[in-house]
């Protein structure tokens, strides 16, 4: 059976888009900090992750993506 790990996303609401911030808790500061959600979500995707949750709350201005991939042994 497969095991997974996991990857924890926040976002906020910046500049009419929504952008990534943080992810497992460190800031992201690399340049696509600055690119739209979207963007970093494919990002993810080519590096195996695969998206599971997607949590946006308009009123507070900021959500998570949660995303997993089979865990290397």
């Amino acid at each position: 059976m497969p095991q997974w790990e996991y990857l924890f996303v926040r976002f906020d609401y910046f500049a009419g888009d929504l952008r990534p911030q943080n992810a497992n808790g460190e800031e992201i500061r690399d340049e696509r900090r600055q690119h739209p959600l979207h963007e970093y979500a494919n990002y993810l995707g080519e590096q195996g992750w695969e998206m599971v949750n997607f949590n946006f709350s308009p009123a507070y201005g900021y959500g998570f993506l949660t995303l997993k991939r089979i865990k290397e042994s």
